[in-house]
């Protein structure tokens, strides 16, 4: 997975939006779909809260967004699995490459996801009142594309072999009685 650029409604000050309009942010959206010369002429989707299509105060911003040709996938917003998926990002995979790189554009990702802290009562989950908007963005997009589980590394627990001449193993047995 690559996160190559984004576009953040957030002013110097941390998690102070800069108060846009639905149709300002789906403009200025369009306007870099249309104009990035690594997206230009490609069908983008976003992948977005399921929020967004809500209807019960009027139109949705899911339907605001499609105005101004800006479109949307409904995101898993399961928190725990969608956690587990960044995390899953995170890590190598069995070739020792990453999982996901994120290019030096995407400033409000490398600010905040590197501060992010756990709910100190649901420890599972991050505390939601720190700045993670891009963090939700991002655990939407893992969900759209879940890696699955690493497989889980058996290692062989080391014993103890009195007839083995492996310093090793000689040096583990004398810091075992040593330790006594």
């Amino acid at each position: 997975m690559y996160r190559i650029l984004e576009l953040y409604g957030c002013t110097e000050k941390p998690n102070t939006g800069v108060k846009w309009s639905p149709d300002e942010i789906f403009r200025k959206v369009h306007e870099v779909e249309e104009e990035h010369r690594w997206l230009r002429g490609k069908q983008i989707f976003g992948i977005a809260d399921p929020s967004i299509w809500d209807v019960s105060r009027g139109e949705s911003v899911a339907e605001m967004a499609a105005k101004q040709k800006v479109y949307f996938e409904p995101g898993d917003n399961h928190r725990m699995n969608g956690w587990m998926q960044c995390h899953y990002r995170l890590r190598f995979d069995e070739n020792g490459l990453p999982n996901f790189y994120c290019f030096n554009t995407c400033k409000a990702f490398i600010r905040t996801i590197p501060q992010l802290k756990y709910d100190e009562h649901k420890v599972e989950d991050i505390d939601t009142d720190m700045e993670d908007h891009i963090a939700d963005e991002w655990r939407y997009v893992c969900m759209a594309r879940p890696l699955s589980p690493p497989a889980a590394i058996q290692s062989k627990p080391k014993t103890y072999d009195p007839l083995s001449i492996d310093s090793d193993t000689r040096y583990d047995h004398y810091d075992f009685y040593r330790n006594l």
